[in-house]
């Protein structure tokens, strides 16, 4: 079982680094919304073949784990666990890529400078991102569950975009059609933030053995 135990650390640390590379893709492409630097796109766009290969290849590994030691208990939990975790880093890095997207539609139509909330929901995502992976490597639930809690601030704060751009169209007609990329960043923020939570679900599963998904 050595073999396997070995087997099972090497494809956690992938994960770690597909986070890592995830996670980077966030920073460059709020770093390019918050702060006009749209020089980070491109690098955002190249790292996302990277991404799916590291995703296609750690499905490959977990499934021939499961299929050749036939584990039980936690290394089954851990195996499932990581292979759903890969699917939200993907997933992470395609909402990067739609952000790089809205970038350049605020180039093309210049927007009211970013909100505030955007400016605090995209710190806050990248947090969120940062600590659900810290919270994997380590197997830490009370990390995750902080993560879990800051899901609801995000929410709100995606709302109180959408709420004051609609609240500028008043003195300015043309605002919601300019702010468009910002709603459509916020959405994309946000749900970066519930890819994050999903993360510290499954750490909560490997640890606990329960399944607290899709409660209230």
């Amino acid at each position: 079982m050595k073999k396997f135990e070995q087997a099972l650390a090497t494809l956690k640390q992938r994960i770690v680094e597909m986070g890592e590379l995830a996670e980077s893709m966030v920073s460059g492409a709020s770093n390019a919304l918050i702060n006009a630097e749209p020089a980070a796109v491109p690098q955002v766009r190249a790292s996302e073949p990277r991404l799916d290969r590291c995703q296609v290849e750690i499905d490959s590994e977990a499934i021939r784990l499961i299929t050749v030691y036939a584990p039980v208990a936690k290394d089954l939990r851990l195996l499932l666990m990581m292979a759903r975790i890969n699917s939200e880093l993907e997933r992470i890095g395609d909402q990067a890529v739609n952000n790089c997207e809205y970038v350049e539609l605020l180039q093309a139509e210049p927007p009211p400078k970013p909100l505030p909330e955007l400016s605090k929901m995209s710190a806050m995502t990248l947090r969120m991102v940062h600590d659900a992976l810290q919270a994997f490597e380590q197997e830490d639930i009370d990390k995750a569950q902080a993560v879990i809690g800051l899901d609801d601030q995000v929410d709100a704060m995606s709302a109180e975009t959408f709420r004051n751009l609609l609240e500028h169209k008043a003195t300015d007609p043309d605002i919601v059609t300019r702010g468009i990329g910002l709603i459509l960043a916020a959405q994309s923020l946000e749900r970066i933030a519930d890819h994050a939570t999903n993360i510290c679900e499954e750490v909560f599963y490997l640890v606990e053995g329960e399944d607290i998904r899709h409660r209230t």
